[in-house]
């Protein structure tokens, strides 16, 4: 069966993996604001290095990333053309197209780095945590606040990551398919996407109903045992490194 690689825990034994999920979940928070506030190229070059960095030190297998980033490559490339086309500035010298601007261009190629450096980001942090601990550092953060449900709430958004990878695994999966099926071959578009679009919003719903199910079926109830983490001086490194990289962006 095709499956996709990103948003899927992937064990390995590795300084990452180990890492408390408090301190990862905060330096992925940090690095996302980083790019938010890069203007520079070297601003967004620095913080993509370190993910690039955590990528291989965390052993995830980096070819097969590169290749699942054709999902995000069209809203990259749809967001590139407009920002050119619809923000008025200077034009390009030579260009052939007279409407794309200089000024749209650059701010189209700000915005791939930064959905690019946050991708990168968050595939290190999903790949190298499992759903439970993600599940508890999300109710670790949420337990001072009060009258917020912080086990209901980290339930929530837990499943929500287990839907992801699950309807990449199965729209890949159809495509495959269908390509065996020889479906590509037909020339209505909307006919294609019907055949896509679909099947997987039925198997989603039922993959959803079969979860619901097994959550009943095991007595599923919100009185569960804290978790307990632990730190060491390599998480606290690594978080001192990503502080480093905000304040040198925003700096």
């Amino acid at each position: 069966m095709a499956q996709v690689t990103f948003f899927h825990y992937i064990h390995k034994d590795t300084v990452l993996h180990r890492m408390d999920g408090r301190l990862k979940l905060l330096c992925m928070l940090i690095l996302s604001v980083s790019s938010g506030f890069a203007t520079d190229w070297w601003d967004y070059l620095v913080p993509l290095a370190l993910a690039a960095a955590a990528l291989i030190a965390a052993r995830l297998p980096v070819i097969a990333l590169l290749k699942d980033m054709r999902f995000f490559a069209v809203i990259i490339l749809i967001v590139m053309v407009t920002n050119a086309f619809t923000i008025q500035g200077d034009p390009i010298p030579y260009f052939p197209i007279r409407y794309v601007s200089v000024q749209g261009a650059v701010t189209g190629l700000r915005f791939a780095g930064r959905l690019i450096l946050i991708i990168m980001v968050c595939t290190v942090v999903t790949g190298t945590t499992s759903l439970l601990t993600f599940k508890n550092v999300i109710e670790w953060y949420l337990r001072p606040i009060p009258f917020v449900p912080e086990v209901r709430v980290a339930t929530m958004i837990n499943l929500t990551f287990v839907f992801i990878p699950v309807i990449f695994d199965s729209y890949t999966e159809m495509v495959n398919a269908q390509k065996s099926r020889c479906v590509e071959l037909r020339k209505n578009p909307i006919k294609r996407m019907k055949f896509i679009v679909f099947p997987l919003l039925s198997r989603t719903l039922r993959r959803t109903d079969e979860i619901v199910y097994a959550m009943e079926s095991r007595c599923y109830s919100e009185v569960r045992t804290r978790a307990v983490f632990r730190t060491n001086k390599a998480d606290w490194l690594i978080l001192a490194v990503c502080i480093a990289v905000l304040v040198f962006v925003i700096l």
